[in-house]
C-alpha cells in the first residue's frame, strides 16, 4: 500500500494519532475502573461517564466544526492534544494526593471528549490536503488500523497497568502519549490559511451551511439514520459493559483487558481486507455487513457466563465481531464524506453528521446504566441488541444495500 508524493507528510499524522489511540486505550478500561474500584461507583456512574464524554459532540461540535473550516487545522490538532494530557493527566495526581471524587471523572470525561471532537474534525478535514482524494481509502485505512492495534495493546496494557499500579495512575500512560502526539502533529508541514474575515458569516449561518450539504446526499442521509440507531445500541452496551464484565461475570481487571482486547487483531484484519471487500462489493453492502456482525456480537453478549474463562471466551468472541464491524463501517463512511465533501465545509459536514449520529448517545447511556440497575445487566443487554438488528433491518430496506460507489469517489 504506498501513497503518492503528497502523502508524504502523512506518516507525522499517523504516527501521532497512533501514539494518542493506544494511551487512550488504557483511560477506556482505566476511568470506568477508577469509578468502581476506587471510588465504588456502578452502572449509573458508568453511564453517566460515557454520557459526558459523548456529550460535546453535540453540544459544541458544531461550533467546533465552524472553527475548523475557518482555521488552519494543524494547530487544532497541538492544542487538542496538549489540552487533553493536562485533562487525562489531572486524574493521577488527584488520586496520589487523595482529592480524587466522581465529580472529577465526570469533567474529566466531559473536558476530554471536547478536545477529541476537535482533534477528529480537524484531523478529518487535513487528511484530504496530506494525501489527495484519490487516496482517501488507502489513508483511512491506514489510520483505521492504528485504531485496530491500539485495541490489541490498549486494554491489555490498560489491565496490567490497572492491576500494578492501580486505575488512576495508569491513566497518566494516556496523558504522556497526548504529549509525545502534540510533538508530532508541530512537525506536519502544509500550507494552510484562515478564512478572512470579511468572508466568514454567522456561526449559525456557516453550520447550517454544513446541514444542508449533508442533507444534499441522500445516500450519505440513509447512512446517518442507520447508525444512528446503532448507536443506542453501542453507547447502550459500553456504558455497562466494565460493570457487567466486573460484577456479573467476575473477571479480574486483567482478564477483563485481554477479553476485551480481541476486539484488536479483528480489527486489524478488518482493516486490511476492508479495501478490497469495498472494490469488490461496493460501500453499501460493507456497510450492511458492519452492522450485521455489531447486531450479532451484541445479540450473544447477554448468554457469557460459566466461570471466568468461559465468560471471557464469550466476551472476547462478541469483541472479535465488533473488531470488523468497525473498520467495514469507518473508512466506508469517512470516505465517502470526504470525497464528496468540499474542503471549505469538511469541519462543519463532519460536525453535522457527527451530531445526527452521536445525539443519541449521551440519552443511551444514562438510560442503560438506570436499566441495567432497575431490571440487570443482561436484559439491558439484549434489548441493545434488537434495537442494532432494526439498524441492520433499516439499511438493507433502503438504496444503501445496492450502492457500489460514488462518482466523485476514486
Amino acid at each position: 500500500m504506498s501513497f503518492r508524493a503528497p502523502s508524504r507528510r502523512f506518516p507525522r499524522l499517523w504516527s501521532g494519532y497512533t501514539i494518542s489511540v493506544v494511551g487512550s486505550q488504557v483511560t477506556v478500561l482505566a476511568l470506568p475502573l477508577t469509578a468502581i474500584l476506587v471510588l465504588g461507583g456502578g452502572a449509573t456512574q458508568t453511564g453517566i461517564l460515557v454520557a459526558a464524554r459523548t456529550l460535546p459532540i453535540v453540544l459544541v461540535g458544531p461550533l467546533i466544526g465552524v472553527y475548523v473550516d475557518r482555521h488552519p487545522r494543524r494547530p487544532v490538532l497541538v492544542a487538542s492534544a496538549l489540552a487533553s494530557a493536562l485533562v487525562i493527566g489531572s486524574v493521577p495526581v488527584a488520586a496520589v494526593l487523595h482529592l480524587l471524587t466522581l465529580a472529577q471523572l465526570y469533567l474529566v470525561a466531559l473536558l476530554a471528549g471536547g478536545f477529541a471532537v476537535a482533534a477528529q474534525l480537524a484531523q478529518g478535514a487535513i487528511v484530504p490536503g496530506l494525501v489527495g482524494r484519490e487516496e482517501l481509502v488507502r489513508a483511512n485505512a491506514r489510520l483505521q488500523s492504528s485504531d485496530s492495534v491500539a485495541q490489541v495493546a490498549g486494554p491489555s496494557l490498560g489491565g496490567a497497568l490497572v492491576q500494578a499500579l492501580t486505575a488512576p495512575v495508569a491513566m497518566a500512560v494516556d496523558a504522556v502519549s497526548f504529549v509525545a502526539s502534540a510533538m508530532l502533529f508541530a512537525t506536519i508541514r502544509i500550507d494552510e490559511r484562515s478564512t478572512p474575515r470579511a468572508e466568514r458569516r454567522r456561526f449559525w449561518h456557516e453550520i447550517a451551511d454544513g446541514l444542508a450539504s449533508v442533507r444534499a446526499e441522500p445516500i450519505v442521509m440513509r447512512a446517518i439514520v442507520a447508525i444512528a440507531l446503532a448507536n443506542i445500541e453501542w453507547f447502550a452496551v459500553q456504558a455497562i459493559l466494565v460493570v457487567y464484565a466486573t460484577n456479573d461475570l467476575a473477571l479480574s481487571p486483567a482478564v477483563l483487558g485481554l477479553a476485551l482486547a480481541a476486539v484488536g487483531p479483528f480489527s486489524i484484519l478488518g482493516s486490511v481486507i476492508a479495501g478490497p471487500v469495498i472494490s469488490r462489493y461496493g460501500l453499501g453492502p460493507t456497510m450492511i455487513l458492519g452492522l450485521a456482525l455489531e447486531a450479532a456480537s451484541r445479540l450473544v453478549l447477554p448468554f457469557a457466563g460459566g466461570g471466568e474463562l468461559r465468560a471471557a471466551a464469550v466476551l472476547a468472541f462478541t469483541q472479535a465481531l465488533v473488531g470488523l464491524t468497525v473498520p467495514f463501517w469507518s473508512i466506508s463512511f469517512r470516505s465517502l464524506l470526504q470525497a464528496v465533501t468540499p474542503d471549505r465545509l469538511l469541519g462543519r459536514v463532519t460536525a453535522a453528521s457527527n451530531v445526527m449520529q452521536w445525539s443519541v448517545s449521551p440519552p443511551a447511556a444514562l438510560l442503560a446504566g438506570i436499566a441495567a440497575t432497575a431490571v440487570g445487566m443482561r436484559p439491558t443487554i439484549l434489548v441493545a441488541g434488537l434495537i442494532a438488528l432494526v439498524a441492520v433491518t433499516y439499511l438493507v430496506a433502503s438504496p444503501v444495500r445496492s450502492y457500489r460507489s460514488p462518482s466523485r469517489l476514486a
